[in-house]
């Protein structure tokens, strides 16, 4: 005899499979992303564009051929400017980076690893004293810090020549440009073939689904969105407040490296606290440490804020999927949970779990 209600017993099972469907479909796209990528984006700019392309219809009376066209290009565009920036603007500046070490210029990155040399060599030349060892400091940094610059300069510029292959490049460009324009074209006849393969009683369902959808999608979009822009201005702001090169580039890198929880804002923030501290401005490195600290706190609280209220899930569930996603595969854990979380509150609401 079973001590638990069938009506539980019944929704547990409709769970069950739905987490299973859920996951293995999620595990498919992650494991197919690499040759889906161009139509996934392609079709993420399509849904973006779609409603846009409908509004200038309706208002300017814009054929909706040539308002599609014409936003894909700019959407393309768009993707093309960001990743530009992340992959050619990063790079670009770690070359500058390792060219200042390798020539020992006034650079901080010079000057911070002549910095070491001498506190090092007052060490070493303590030690020798007492022990009669001739370990010259200054040899040795001669001998083996232009070799790993050159091995790090040749290893990055190989990495950029790999990236940048142009062929590659073009078909991508070109697969990602057909893809967005055909997908946004045709984005209402493909929705209207999807659901003609299903009852009318459960065409009803799956529009309610779809709509409920588009409203998440948008939402997510619009809440990091404002995490990335507050993100960008801090950096950039406090780069400028405290008189440090590249803030403006590094500011863009931080914001879209910010999608993957904490590490856009490390990879900014850590090595500009440990340089200036090294150098003994303490000013500099107070300073930024506590712009860091605060953007940290504020973002911990802004995000599941954000999400809930731009997404239509409770705080409280935002906060343990964020958190669970985050311990299990980073960003693309939050994802998972999130979706996992937005899609199941979904198909509460068509009444299908």
């Amino acid at each position: 005899m079973s001590v638990l209600n069938k009506s539980f017993l019944h929704k547990l099972k409709n769970n069950i499979i739905f987490f299973i469907i859920y996951s293995l479909l999620f595990l498919v796209v992650i494991k197919t992303f690499g040759y889906i990528a161009p139509f996934f984006i392609g079709g993420l700019l399509a849904f973006i564009i779609n409603p846009l392309s409908q509004k200038l219809e309706r208002k300017f009376k814009i054929n909706k051929g040539i308002s599609t066209l014409f936003l894909s290009i700019l959407g393309v565009a768009l993707v093309i400017f960001i990743a530009s920036i992340l992959v050619v603007k990063g790079s670009h500046q770690l070359v500058e980076f390792l060219n200042d070490i390798d020539s020992n210029s006034y650079s901080y990155f010079g000057t911070m690893v002549n910095d070491w040399i001498d506190n090092l060599s007052k060490y070493m030349d303590y030690i020798q004293g007492i022990s009669n060892n001739s370990i010259n400091v200054q040899d040795l940094v001669s001998r083996y810090g232009n070799n790993l610059a050159n091995i790090a300069k040749s290893m990055l510029t190989k990495t950029i020549d790999l990236a940048t292959s142009l062929p590659t490049l073009i078909l991508i460009i070109i697969t990602l440009f057909m893809s967005t324009y055909f997908i946004a074209k045709d984005f209402d006849k493909i929705g209207y073939g999807f659901l003609n393969i299903f009852t009318d009683e459960t065409k009803i369902k799956v529009r309610r689904v779809k709509s409920e959808i588009v409203y998440s999608v948008k939402g997510y979009i619009k809440a990091y969105a404002i995490l990335m822009s507050i993100t960008f201005l801090v950096i950039w702001m406090s780069f400028l407040i405290f008189k440090i090169p590249y803030g403006l580039p590094l500011g863009i890198i931080g914001a879209l490296l910010d999608l993957i929880p904490f590490l856009g804002i490390v990879v900014i923030f850590v090595p500009v606290i440990i340089y200036y501290f090294i150098i003994e401005n303490y000013f500099v490195s107070i300073g930024i440490s506590i712009v860091f600290i605060a953007l940290s706190i504020i973002r911990q609280i802004l995000e599941p804020r954000l999400v809930a209220a731009n997404v239509g899930i409770s705080p409280l569930s935002t906060i343990i999927a964020i958190f669970v996603g985050i311990q299990v595969a980073g960003m693309l854990g939050i994802i998972f949970c999130l979706g996992l979380l937005v899609m199941h509150d979904i198909l509460k609401k068509v009444d299908i779990l």
